[in-house]
Order: C-alpha cells, then sequence, then structure tokens
C-alpha cells in the first residue's frame, strides 16, 4: 500500500512538472554586467546589473532599494520584483529566476544612445550608463570596491595547485603589470582569478602593479602607446627593466596563473588564439613575387573545420617590415562570421575587430597609439570579405560558377593601412574558366581557374578543386602568388 501511494505520488509531481513546462515556465539565466548606477544622484557600487538576452531585459539589485527593479527593454517598462525571486550563483557573475516570477508595473524608462537607462522608482531619480574604466594606477582594494563582482570572482576561484606551488618557488624578482579594464568581460573574467593565485603563493619577490584604461584606449595614453595595448588584461612580465614575456586577453592555456609560471620559467607557449575551431585540415605557404620575379612576402596559413559547418583561416603574413595575423571564419553559408586582423610594424601595433550583423559590418580598431576607432558600413545580403589573406578567398568563388560565370557580386576590402579601420566596398564580376593542371612549387594540382574582374583590373585565380584554397593566381599588375608548400592532414568531410 506506501508503495503504491508513492508511485502515485511520484506520477502527480511528473505531471504538475509537465504542466509547468506546458505553461510554459521556464528558468532565465541572467548575467553580470558592468554599469554604473546613480541612486538620488549618487553613484551606488553595491548595487548589480544583470542581464538577460531573451526576453530582452535589464535588471537591478541594489541595497538602497526593497526590490529588485526589471526594465523590459522591448516594452520599455520599469517593473519591480522580489529581490529572492534572483538565485545568484556563488560567484555573483550570473543568477537564475523562473519565468512565473511576478512582476509589478512600476511606470517607463527613458533609453539614451541604446545602453543608457533613466528612469523614477518612489520618485527616487535611478540612472544605469556604461562604466568608463578606472584609470592609471589603481590599488586592488580600490578595483574591488569599484567593480564587487571582481570580489566575489576572486573568492569563488581555486587556482591551479600546480601553478600556485611554482609561483611560490619563485626566487628572482619579477615586475607583474596587469593592464586592465574595469569595463571589460576579460578582465573581469582574468584577472581576478590571476590575483587570487598570487594570494595563494604569497611571494614577495612577485610585485603586482595594477593599470586601469578607459573604453575607448585614450587614458592613460603614455601607457598604451609605451606598452604597446591593444587589448585588455593585458600582464606583462619584467626582469630587470627587460620584459620577459605577455599574456594579452586570453591565456595560452586554461588558466593565467599557468601562463605567468612559464614565462618566468622561460617557457612561454605560443597562443593558439583565442577563436573556436575543429581539426586542422591542411596548412602551408604563399609566396608572393611581383612582375620582376621578386619574393615581396610569404603567407602561412592554417586551415580549420568548424562547428558551425564552416571554415576557419589563420594567417601570418610578412611583407617588408609589417606582419599581419589574420583570423578569418565563415559560417556553413560561407558568411564572413569573424574576422580579425592584427598588424605589427616595429614598436606600433594595431587590432581590427569586425561584427557582422544582417546587413552591416562594423569595424572596430584598437591601435597602441590610436585609441579606438570604428566604422560601420551598410552592406548586401550577399557579399565577400577581402583581406591580406589569400588562403580565405576560395570561400565564394563558387558562386560565379554555379551561376554559369560572369555573376556580380560585392566584395568588403579591408585596408592596409595600420591605423585605418575605412575598408571600401567594389562590385566584382568571377568568370568560371572551367578546370586545368597548375603546376606551382607546392606540386600540380587539378585546379578551377577563375577570372574576377573590378573597376578596370582583373586577376587569374587557380582553385584548389577539393580544398576550395588558392593554388595560384596573377594579377593584370604583374603581382603574382603560388603555393610553395601544402600539407593535407584530413580530407574535408
Amino acid at each position: 500500500m506506501k508503495i503504491k501511494s508513492f508511485v502515485i505520488i511520484a506520477l502527480l509531481l511528473c505531471a504538475v512538472a509537465g504542466a509547468a513546462r506546458a505553461g510554459g515556465f521556464e528558468t532565465f539565466t541572467w548575467n553580470d554586467a558592468t554599469r554604473d548606477v546613480y541612486i538620488d544622484n549618487e553613484v551606488d557600487r553595491a548595487a548589480q546589473v544583470l542581464m538577460l538576452d531573451t526576453p530582452r531585459r535589464v535588471a537591478l539589485i541594489s541595497p538602497k532599494l526593497d526590490r529588485a527593479v526589471v526594465l523590459d527593454v522591448s516594452a520599455r517598462t520599469v517593473n519591480l520584483m522580489a529581490k529572492d525571486a534572483f538565485r545568484m550563483a556563488n560567484d555573483h557573475a550570473s543568477a537564475a529566476s523562473d519565468s512565473s516570477a511576478q512582476m509589478q508595473q512600476a511606470g517607463k524608462f527613458a533609453q539614451v544612445d541604446g545602453s543608457t537607462y533613466l528612469f523614477a522608482i518612489d520618485g527616487r531619480p535611478v540612472l544605469i550608463k556604461p562604466h568608463p574604466g578606472l584609470t592609471g594606477e589603481i590599488s586592488e582594494e580600490r578595483l574591488l570596491e569599484t567593480v564587487p563582482v571582481w570580489r566575489s570572482l576572486m573568492n569563488d576561484y581555486k587556482p591551479a595547485p600546480e601553478a600556485v606551488s611554482a609561483l611560490k618557488a619563485v626566487d628572482a624578482d619579477a615586475s607583474l603589470t596587469v593592464v586592465l579594464g574595469s569595463w571589460c568581460p576579460d578582465s573581469k573574467n582574468y584577472v581576478p582569478k590571476l590575483l587570487k593565485a598570487l594570494h595563494a603563493a604569497g611571494n614577495q619577490k612577485l610585485r603586482v602593479n595594477l593599470i586601469g584604461i578607459d573604453s575607448q584606449f585614450h587614458d592613460p595614453m603614455a601607457t598604451i602607446q609605451q606598452r604597446r595595448v591593444i587589448n585588455v588584461p593585458t600582464l606583462i612580465v619584467e626582469r630587470g627593466g627587460r620584459e620577459i614575456g605577455r599574456v594579452v586577453e586570453t591565456p595560452a592555456s586554461e588558466a593565467m596563473e599557468k601562463d605567468l609560471v612559464a614565462i618566468l620559467n622561460g617557457r612561454q607557449q605560443p597562443h593558439p588564439g583565442k577563436w573556436d575551431r575543429g581539426p586542422k585540415i591542411a596548412q602551408g605557404v604563399y609566396v608572393y613575387r611581383d612582375e620582376s620575379g621578386k619574393e615581396r612576402g610569404r603567407e602561412r596559413w592554417e586551415l580549420y573545420s568548424t562547428s558551425e559547418g564552416g571554415s576557419l583561416v589563420h594567417s601570418e603574413v610578412t611583407s617588408g617590415d609589417t606582419v599581419t595575423e589574420i583570423w578569418h571564419r565563415v559560417d556553413a553559408a560561407r558568411k564572413p562570421s569573424m574576422v580579425e586582423i592584427t598588424k605589427y610594424r616595429g614598436a606600433d601595433v594595431a587590432r581590427t575587430r569586425y561584427r557582422f550583423g544582417d546587413r552591416s559590418l562594423t569595424a572596430r580598431l584598437r591601435g597602441n597609439d590610436a585609441g579606438v576607432i570604428e566604422q560601420t558600413l551598410s552592406v548586401p545580403e550577399r557579399y565577400a570579405f577581402t583581406s591580406q589573406a589569400i588562403a580565405a578567398e576560395g570561400w565564394t568563388w563558387a558562386e560565379g560558377e554555379k551561376a554559369g560565370g560572369g555573376t556580380p557580386s560585392v566584395r568588403y576590402i579591408a585596408p592596409l593601412r595600420l591605423d585605418s579601420t575605412v575598408g571600401t566596398l567594389q562590385a566584382v564580376t568571377v568568370e568560371a574558366r572551367g578546370e586545368e593542371q597548375v603546376r606551382v612549387p607546392a606540386g600540380e594540382f587539378r585546379s578551377r581557374h577563375f577570372v574576377r574582374r573590378a573597376e578596370g583590373e582583373h586577376s587569374d585565380w587557380w582553385m584548389h578543386a577539393d580544398l576550395n584554397i588558392p593554388v595560384r593566381g596573377k594579377t593584370s599588375a604583374g603581382m603574382e602568388f603560388a603555393l610553395a608548400s601544402i600539407e593535407v592532414l584530413q580530407a574535408r568531410n
């Protein structure tokens, strides 16, 4: 009898849970967002702002307010909710709430510049705005007072024990300069963890200096220029006044303290890049020559598949005194989904990242002497992205071939200048000329021949029949490139 009753209760509980799901009940996951909050015209550093993507909402939890405030961005309404409706994670970087949680509408808000919100609660003015960032040398205590979630992240983190032991064992003085953005998600993710590891090590020979920069990379400009900072966080490790290594934005390993140990021991590993990728398909080298046959540059490249069914190319182009590193990814439909271009020339460095919307392209450049420069363009639904990465040029060529040749299209051409985001849109026509056998220094390949025409110039391209990468190319001005070497590691799916 007891067993039968237990089964009935269990079935009832399952039925209730199923009804809740059928009725639309679900769990919302909110993420911490660093913002400045003003209540009664005074900054409230103890306040926390949380963001929800779907539905688009902004939550404010403050000890100065009895209830949580939830802004419905689509409806532009101000709502009140019980604070205990939010279940905070241990590190306070996220929270969960039930979609069924009751909200009481309390008015409307004004939205300025897309990310600033102004409203009133019981006659008290409230302002939520982007956090511009602490600047200059800052103490750890001031940093944690300004962005309290960093303290929770630090306290909750468990650093790698072997890295802590290695840091304890360091017996030579070293200076650790951490350039960070108190507004920056990557800084929030990595800097508190690094500080926790250094605290656990307790090694007085490791001297830490924290420097904050603003979100526009203008202040302090002397630090940005002299330290060649283009992304935050940047950890710079020095001994005797000489830099022996640095970590930029994300660690090469799974933890920044492990990267620090590697640098201090003289074994820093090259960064594999922060961009997700699947198996490596192939790798190789192109050689560029001018009309006289003189070598003008080289490109080392790697081709990867991606989890989204697309492709990712990583290229490093060396030409004269400039080195250009390119990450270029397309989705399964061969639309550009991520491009990052970093240029190095002597002490100057600039990095441009491209964001792709439905009909827009935004380029955001950070340079160690240019601050932040941004360009946004309207683009057609289908277009190609052209950078210095020859290995990424083949992804849209099949369009003209499928259409029978002569199909007009548009390409965006990334700028060559170190300090510019000003790329251009250009109408192009691609004509398919059939298959040919092509011999280059890397070997002989079955290739598809294309002719590209644009604004008075034309170029011939021979594409690898399987990998869809260029094998050889020649412009009407006489410049030429060819595969100097190639290693195919696995077949394309």
